[in-house]
């Protein structure tokens, strides 16, 4: 068994490393690029407006790439607004405040700095460790010697061109799941439905994840805040008020369906393969899996899961 989960690894580790960045390229598309010192407001408003999942920063000065900005770093601008003992500011008070900062300062206060990228040649093994190791979802590709965007590499992408391009012998991928030590058991971190929306925001922020469940009183799954839904959240104005209830600001982000982003994760269960799974995953609308015991919570998988497993 474990000679047999060795060699799936390394067959995967082998299709992942002979595939270059070239292949995912889009045959087109637009890339957004902001100034440096643009304020925040407008670095909000432009990344809004051009419902671009990442935005380059460029510095004029150097004529260089020199960080990325996406929808975690909207959500760390949004929650640096607040601090603990000042939740009651009003909309004027936000947007100036937001308008009186540029980016470039930001970035310095909070420590965003270095910019991470690959190039057309690279493997997709070696662009997949990076984003797994910095804790990225997504990564430019560049052109180094014209500094030019390709495009970007999401691991979303990365799971789809594997599902669609991977065709070894899979026979491995029919063992139940149970066997493969894949995604997160224990200390999985969730927050009350009660909470309110910044307090939401911040667990999100300093456990860095992707999504985040709600549990009612019965610890059962009530509703799940998701990283993609930072930019709706905004659009919504919702942000400027962080005491409103999460699940009142998913209901209405979710088009008040009363879903709050339940229909956004797939599910597994004890009957699933590895095949299953990963069909699962590929197929869900966050890349998110939960595995549910009576609507409690025991354990959570996403791609990044996946393919550290095979890397």
């Amino acid at each position: 068994m474990e000679e047999d989960k060795q060699n799936v690894k390394q067959s995967v580790s082998r299709f992942l490393h002979t595939e270059s960045l070239y292949e995912m390229l889009p045959p087109s598309g637009k890339v957004l690029v902001l100034d440096k010192d643009l304020c925040l407001l407008d670095v909000i408003e432009l990344s809004l407006g051009h419902r671009q999942d990442v935005a380059l920063i460029w510095d004029p000065e150097n004529l260089n790439f020199v960080g990325v900005v996406t929808d975690r770093d909207l959500l760390e601008i949004i929650i640096s607004q607040y601090s603990e003992d000042d939740m009651e500011l009003e909309e004027l008070q936000i947007i100036t405040k937001l308008k009186l900062k540029t980016l470039s300062v930001w970035r310095e206060e909070t420590s965003q700095s270095g910019f991470i990228a690959v190039t057309s040649d690279d493997n997709l093994l070696s662009a997949t460790q990076l984003l797994k190791n910095n804790h990225l979802h997504r990564i430019p590709i560049i052109e180094p010697k014209q500094n030019l965007v390709l495009g970007i590499l999401s691991m979303e992408a990365v799971l789809r061109f594997f599902v669609e391009n991977y065709v070894a012998d899979s026979t491995l991928f029919d063992l139940p799941l149970k066997e493969f030590n894949i995604g997160t058991t224990q200390n999985i971190t969730t927050i009350s439905s009660d909470a309110t929306l910044i307090q939401a925001l911040r667990v999100m922020a300093n456990n860095k994840l992707s999504s985040l469940p709600l549990l009612d009183e019965t610890n059962r799954v009530a509703g799940v805040l998701f990283l993609s839904d930072i930019p709706q959240i905004i659009r919504s104005g919702n942000y400027l008020t962080p005491q409103t209830s999460i699940l009142t600001v998913l209901g209405e982000i979710n088009n008040e369906s009363e879903d709050y982003g339940l229909s956004r994760f797939g599910i597994i269960t004890e009957d699933d393969t590895m095949k299953t799974m990963i069909q699962k995953l590929a197929a869900s609308h966050e890349r998110k899996l939960y595995k549910l015991n009576d609507n409690r919570l025991e354990m959570i998988i996403t791609e990044s899961d996946l393919f550290g497993y095979f890397i």
